[in-house]
């Protein structure tokens, strides 16, 4: 038996389309005389003539409505939900597998299709939306159709269409009047840039607060506005409320987000501080610490009479994350010491060793550190041997081999003081030497007193390890 190809199919659809025409050629005769009608529909005071096959075999309500059961024969049916024109479309698409759509009509034919059970109408009805041309003014009631109808694909072609269109319909008079569910649709889209988002965040948060009034009790002395705001949007809009703040641009935080009461807590101002990260370390510190200044300040104008409320204790508490990965070895100078160490956040003689190299020592479990100016690059040469460590029997001092440099011919600034024992020096090789202060002479080039939390003592045949960073705080 030969197989059937393609082409042949094809060929088969076109007899198929030339039988569908010839059937509507005697449908839109309408002659009653036909022995093809036998079942007739009333609508608008119009008779319209139908195959009952033809209609019962693509709709099961229609086959329902058609029985013995429920309709006499020769009865004429009664159309009341549809206009004439709508349901001879209707009619036609079931002779045909087409109709004549328009902006107007598809939203009746949709609704015939499904309360006549009719997939594929639904199915061609959903094609022509697609591709319709949407305005700002009927964005919602195209929204509210997709919902009663269940069609995510439009409601995926109103996304984009919201999308590319955000300012104007949040700007719309219309919206803050929006039912929720429409408001909850248009906020939920991953596809926003960051700029939209924080447009959304305020749209909802507006129309919320919007809500709000309408319902708030006039003579409730103890309501809070911005408080009652908040209640909602973290129960009826819980994307918005949980929105990530450090993502956002610093003036929409300046200029809303915090005057709406909705402040950043300190892993999320730490969270900014990194985002806005630069080689001059001075903007993001402004940034957050105005951020936590006006935090501080709407907080003490939210509680005016909270008599235990510091507005420098609450910067500073906003900003304790920050403080422990502020770069202030970074900062200009004239910044650090004109911003940084007036605001009290480290002190002057801080300030004057955050460029310097920091040097710790660990054997057997203890450490000792020292911070010294390093004009020799010593930090960069210990940095580049990672895990770096020696093991020796001595106690009282450790060469590390590795670490030579040329000992300066001025003399060291750092000479050899009672009641510190461990020094860090270059010997007069220029040898990196870790040494008991039992063990400095004249030849030995101080760079730093080594000091421990606890007694320090070098255990001999434990590994000793040297690292090194920038002091900074």
């Amino acid at each position: 038996m030969p197989k059937i190809c393609y082409s042949d199919i094809r060929y088969s659809e076109q007899f198929i389309y030339k039988m569908q025409q010839e059937r509507f050629k005697t449908f839109k005769l309408q002659d009653p005389a036909n022995d093809h009608f036998d079942v007739t529909f009333e609508i608008e005071g119009r008779k319209l003539y139908a195959n009952k096959f033809i209609l019962t075999s693509l709709s099961e309500t229609m086959a329902s409505m058609l029985s013995d059961r429920w309709s006499k024969k020769d009865e004429v049916v009664t159309i009341e939900a549809y206009t004439y024109d709508n349901f001879y479309e209707f009619i036609q698409f079931l002779y045909t597998g087409s109709c004549s759509l328009t902006a107007e009509n598809v939203f009746q034919l949709t609704d015939m299709s499904e309360f006549y059970a009719v997939l594929f109408l639904k199915e061609f009805c959903l094609m022509f939306l697609l591709k319709m041309e949407y305005n700002v003014e009927r964005i919602e009631e195209m929204f509210e159709f997709s919902e009663k109808y269940s069609l995510d694909r439009l409601k995926g072609a109103l996304k984009v269409f919201i999308r590319r269109n955000l300012g104007q319909i949040i700007s719309h008079e219309r919206f803050l009047s929006s039912g929720k569910r429409f408001v909850e649709f248009m906020s939920l889209n991953n596809q926003y840039l960051q700029k939209q988002e924080e447009s959304v965040f305020e749209a909802v948060y507006k129309w919320t607060e919007n809500q709000v009034m309408k319902q708030k009790n006039a003579e409730d002395e103890n309501f809070n506005l911005v408080e009652a705001v908040k209640d909602e949007l973290s129960v009826d809009f819980p994307h918005i409320y949980a929105m990530n703040k450090s993502a956002m641009d610093y003036e929409f935080l300046m200029s809303f987000m915090v005057k709406k009461g909705f402040y950043l807590s300190p892993n999320e101002l730490k969270l900014l501080y990194e985002r806005y990260g630069h080689r001059i370390e001075d903007r993001p510190f402004k940034i957050v610490y105005n951020l936590a200044e006006e935090q501080a300040l709407q907080k003490q104008k939210m509680n005016p009479n909270d008599e235990n409320f510091n507005l420098v204790d609450s910067i500073k508490a906003d900003l304790s994350e920050v403080i422990k990965i502020a770069k202030f070895n970074q900062m200009q100078n004239s910044f650090l010491m004109n911003f940084v160490v007036a605001k009290g956040f480290i002190t002057e003689e801080q300030a004057r060793y955050v460029r310097d190299t920091r040097v710790s020592i660990k054997n057997n479990g203890k450490v000792i550190v020292g911070v010294f100016t390093d004009s020799l690059n010593i930090r960069r040469a210990i940095e580049q041997k990672t895990n770096y460590s020696i093991q020796l029997r001595n106690t009282t001092l450790l060469r590390f081999l590795e670490f030579k440099f040329n000992v300066p011919k001025t003399a060291a600034k750092l000479e050899k003081m009672d009641g510190i024992d461990w020094y860090l020096c270059l010997e007069e090789d220029g040898i990196l030497t870790f040494k008991h202060h039992s063990k400095v002479d004249e030849y030995d080039y101080l760079l730093a007193e080594m000091k421990s939390e606890n007694e320090f003592s070098l255990t001999s045949d434990a590994k000793t390890y040297i690292s090194a960073c920038v002091n900074n705080i």
